[in-house]
């Protein structure tokens, strides 16, 4: 858009016809003045018509020049516009026309900075919209678009006007409350009227639409020193609020001691001293020997994952391994754990022909690629495929639905065997189990100890280890550690078992002296 203040030339647009007419007579000019000059150039008459032509030629050095000018300042005025455009996509939301993402955290960056140097302080509001996924759902994306709209304007009028709203995506807001005179107090006040005002019946198309909001609160300098530290104390106290219920906010100071915000920070750290194991090569391989009760004797081993750290000792097994199979490498880890039954498998078979060796399954590897990935395994170091006991847990099976249930047929159907573990902690799904063939299921063995402990909980085990005979499965007991335990399992039908009474889980290198 070019000013209005402008010379009215600047209204003028110059066609692509108009450029070639006014090149045409340039051109003309120029043969006419030629032949004139050739004719006769001392006439009076060539004079006169060179006098003519003259004009002429002025005339449209007039007219081009003009029009140049013209040209020019449209062009100025359209790479203006664009610029312009260019630099709101970047910075702006375009749905709420609040800053996005990326230019909140350049402003949080500079809001830091300016704090530092000047001894000042901010506050920090992390905001999202209780209920708006069922609104989107069901009434539609364009219901929803609208609530996001009507919603960052109630937000944007529920501030003061020196402070700043952002939209993250999705239905995530940011604010940053600029005043450094702002006290515990008036925040709450804030926060507060954000709550009310999101809060108030919406209507859209017809449908009343109610909606809440949660926020969570963090301060400079007392909740951190950088951009990075606030935003995620706000977050985490966010997370917190959350929790709490509908119209909640929370600052971070009181979030950081609450049950909520312990168990995420545990979570953070099995999570963080994961990534340190990895790289440190602090996961090793191990295997636990399989035990036939009848015959006394190893017959197979268990493998699994060992955090060889002092700090893991902090954490149960089942909290950083749950947490393994959720990291963003789970299927690495995965595929190293295949390679490492298939190589001691073929080793160990040297001594023990028929020996078998249990595979956990990681979580990662469920998918349709599982199956190619085990047939070129087991071809690559030439075993067979019935020796190598698939092990999956049935505490993320049952929650998986038909897509896994066709994955284990199909392995069943390609000649692997399958082992269910974690049965007693977890109910059996029969309606799941109905046209699966598995060759093992597997006692969780916490589980399998305390009912060890009273005659009740003997005749449950029991009534299991009967139920997976009639299915012409076998029962294996894990967390056997004395031979009571492994003589009554033995008589109530148990036929494998494996524990401290053996031998605890050791490297899987230094298993082979074992077997021979």
């Amino acid at each position: 858009m070019v000013k209005d203040d402008m010379s009215p030339l600047s209204e003028v647009t110059l066609s692509d016809a108009s450029i070639e007419r006014l090149a045409n007579e340039s051109r003309l000019a120029h043969e006419q003045l030629g032949g004139l000059a050739r004719d006769n150039e001392a006439s009076l008459q060539a004079r006169l018509e060179m006098g003519n032509v003259k004009n002429l030629l002025s005339d449209l050095r007039y007219k081009f020049s003009g029009r140049q000018q013209d040209v020019e300042n449209l062009i100025e005025a359209e790479v203006k516009a664009r610029t312009e455009e260019l630099y709101r996509k970047a910075h702006y939301d375009a749905l709420t026309h609040l800053p996005n993402r990326s230019y909140f955290h350049d402003l949080m960056e500079q809001m830091v900075q300016r704090a530092t140097e000047t001894n000042t302080k901010f506050t920090l509001l992390f905001l999202d919209l209780d209920g708006f996924k069922q609104v989107n759902d069901n009434l539609g994306h364009h219901v929803g678009d609208e609530l996001l709209r009507h919603a960052a304007a109630r937000l944007v009028s529920s501030l003061r006007e020196n402070d700043i709203v952002a939209r993250l995506g999705g239905d995530e807001f940011v604010a940053l409350l600029t005043d450094s005179e702002d006290n515990r107090d008036i925040v709450e006040g804030i926060c507060k009227r954000i709550i009310n005002e999101i809060s108030r019946l919406y209507y859209f198309e017809g449908h009343e639409v109610r909606i809440s909001t949660s926020i969570g609160v963090s301060r400079f300098p007392h909740d951190g020193r950088i951009a990075s530290e606030l935003s995620e104390n706000a977050d985490k106290a966010l997370y917190v609020a959350k929790n709490l219920g509908k119209k909640q906010f929370r600052f971070y100071e009181d979030a950081r001691t609450s049950p909520d915000f312990l168990n995420e920070k545990r979570e953070s750290d099995i999570r963080a001293a994961l990534e340190m194991a990895i790289g440190k090569d602090e996961l090793i391989s191990c295997v636990q020997p399989q035990i036939d009760l009848k015959e006394s004797r190893i017959v197979g081993g268990c493998l699994s994952i060992a955090w060889k750290n002092p700090f893991y000792e902090t954490f149960s097994a089942s909290e950083w391994q749950e947490k393994l199979e959720n990291a963003l490498w789970a299927d690495t880890a995965g595929d190293w754990l295949l390679d490492t039954a298939c190589h001691y498998l073929k080793d160990w078979q040297v001594l023990d022909p028929e020996f078998v060796v249990t595979l956990p399954v990681l979580k990662p590897l469920w998918n349709d690629a599982l199956q190619k990935k085990l047939d070129e395994a087991v071809e690559r170091y030439d075993i067979p495929k019935n020796q190598l006991q698939l092990s999956f847990s049935l505490r993320s099976l049952q929650q998986e639905g038909t897509e896994v249930k066709e994955l284990l047929q199909a392995l069943t159907d390609a000649g692997y065997q399958l082992t269910l573990s974690d049965v007693g902690s977890q109910p059996l799904d029969l309606n799941f189990l109905m046209g699966l063939t598995i060759q093992e299921f597997r006692f969780d063995p916490i589980w399998l100890d305390k009912q060890m402990q009273s005659e009740q909980g003997k005749q449950w085990v029991k009534a299991i280890i009967q139920m997976v005979q009639s299915l012409d499965a076998c029962m294996i007991a894990g967390g056997i550690h004395s031979e009571q335990q492994a003589e009554e399992l033995k008589d109530w039908g148990c036929a494998y078992g494996q524990g401290s009474y053996w031998s605890e889980r050791i490297e899987t290198e230094n298993f082979k002296t074992l077997i021979g």
